[in-house]
């Protein structure tokens, strides 16, 4: 996850009734953000600086309650904005674990491919699931096969792919369905063990080639 980013030395001294407004918008819009993606760190100094540099729509006092925008923003900064303190969450229940998941694929970056391996030096694709996986106590065997059995069917053309879910692919030698699989990272990315002479690594989501999406922890 990227770094929290620092934010400006910016004093804190609101004198105003329209500022305190816009303060209490700023802080329930940092709220929102921090409860839409669990573990990120939202830095409220920052988040007022990148808004009005980048001229967000002007909205102005009146229109606070249903638009953060330029206008509510330059009200909090003009009469002394928000302290530089980061506020974060940490991340809880089937969250944490596939977090954990994740972070323990992306350490393996880099690592040989050799078939039949499942760490801790080298890994073929699903004897990275199966490593990861049993960081957070989930038992999958080292084979795709079975693997596309395990956890809950996802749709990705209904449902969002989220990290740590399974995805499938024709592959393998000779190229078979199912053959190949790959942790995603995020709904656009995801980590996997290629094949002989390649290393684990990321890359974008074939979904052009998606087969089959299990979810093994989570709903």
């Amino acid at each position: 996850m990227p770094d929290p980013v620092a934010a400006p030395a910016i004093a804190m001294t609101v004198t105003s009734p329209a500022a305190l407004e816009a303060l209490a918008a700023a802080n329930g819009f940092a709220r929102q953000l921090r409860d839409a993606v669990p573990g990120q760190t939202v830095n409220l100094g920052s988040m007022l600086t990148a808004l009005v540099g980048a001229g967000a729509p002007a909205t102005g006092s009146a229109g606070i309650r249903s638009s953060v925008g330029r206008g509510a923003m330059t009200n909090a900064a003009g009469t002394g904005g928000v302290a530089a303190a980061a506020v974060s969450r940490p991340l809880a229940g089937d969250a944490a674990k596939t977090d954990q998941v994740v972070r323990f694929a992306l350490a393996q970056q880099g690592k040989p491919y050799v078939f039949g391996t499942k760490g801790p030096d080298t890994y073929d694709c699903s004897g990275l699931v199966s490593a990861a996986y049993q960081q957070v106590g989930v038992d999958v065997p080292a084979y795709t096969f079975t693997q596309a059995t395990y956890g809950r069917a996802v749709d990705p053309k209904t449902e969002a792919i989220k990290p740590g879910d399974l995805i499938f692919v024709r592959g393998g030698r000779p190229a078979t369905d199912l053959g190949h699989v790959g942790i995603a990272v995020s709904a656009t990315e995801w980590i996997q063990a290629p094949r002989t002479g390649d290393v684990v690594k990321t890359g974008p989501l074939p979904y052009d080639r998606i087969q089959v999406v299990r979810r093994l922890v989570g709903s």
